[in-house]
């Protein structure tokens, strides 16, 4: 096992995340889905990775606070970091079958996020982000502005989008089923940007990490910046979250109703 370190490292968390996507991998296309309180999806699945990471975490990171989807809190509410868990982002298309689904983790220091990982098992795409800079699969994703790619440019969402609002975007609009990974998409450039949807503060803090490390935006639909550590009790965002590309802010914003 790694050794216990005094702050979360990417290099040390990055074998966790792996080992807790092969737990959830042993279940996939084999669950009995059951739906919570607020109506969502859950699974053994989600349980048995999150109950692997936090026994993990805590080992690992003595003194941190770890907040999971299922089982909310470890630690006290006072530390100046936090681990957040979203032990499968995107449940739905973990019971569906679809491989658009991962685990994720993120951490902050008094609400700022300084990094995340992001692994997708069944297709093998891994984000990092740590120390200001973002990788995928180990490459190095550069910061700023990219050229847009051959093909249609899109834009990812969230399943309860109205299309209607997206009826102006000049491209593709694309719901895949996960928070995290759309937020990775639009961090590596695949994607312009992305609605949100009202999430919770373990669905965005890798995917917030990564964004800050391209030079990307994460802010309400009014444009007013996120504060995570507001969400830090477990509730959901009161408002739509939109994660921008270089560039790509104000029309991401004319899409959310926003204005800026």
């Amino acid at each position: 096992m790694v050794g216990a370190v005094s702050s979360p490292s990417a290099a040390a968390l990055l074998p966790l995340v792996v080992e807790a996507g092969e737990i959830a991998r042993a279940h996939f296309r084999n669950v009995v889905a059951e739906r919570k309180a607020d109506r969502t999806l859950v699974t053994a699945a989600d349980r048995a990775v999150e109950t692997f990471l936090v026994e993990r975490l805590a080992a690992l990171l003595p003194g941190v606070r770890i907040l999971g989807e299922e089982f909310g809190a470890v630690g006290a509410a006072t530390a100046p970091r936090t681990v957040t868990i979203d032990p499968i982002d995107g449940t739905a298309a973990f019971v569906a079958g679809l491989p658009t689904w991962c685990v994720t983790i993120g951490w902050l220091r008094n609400g700022v996020p300084e990094g995340g990982i992001t692994h997708l098992p069944i297709t093998g795409e891994t984000y990092v982000a740590a120390g200001g800079r973002a990788s995928w699969n180990g490459r190095a994703i550069p910061k700023g502005a990219r050229a847009v790619a051959e093909g249609d440019r899109f834009v990812v969402t969230y399943s309860g989008y109205r299309r209607g609002e997206a009826a102006a975007f000049p491209g593709k609009v694309r719901a895949l089923g996960s928070t995290a990974y759309h937020m990775a998409l639009v961090a590596r450039g695949a994607a312009f940007g992305a609605l949100l949807g009202r999430p919770h503060v373990w669905d965005v803090t890798a995917g917030a990490a990564l964004l800050a490390a391209v030079g990307g935006t994460l802010c309400y639909g009014s444009g007013e910046a996120v504060d995570l550590a507001a969400l830090l009790g477990g509730e959901r965002s009161a408002e739509q979250m939109v994660a921008a590309s270089p560039g790509a802010l104000d029309d991401l914003l004319a899409m959310a109703g926003g204005t800026r």
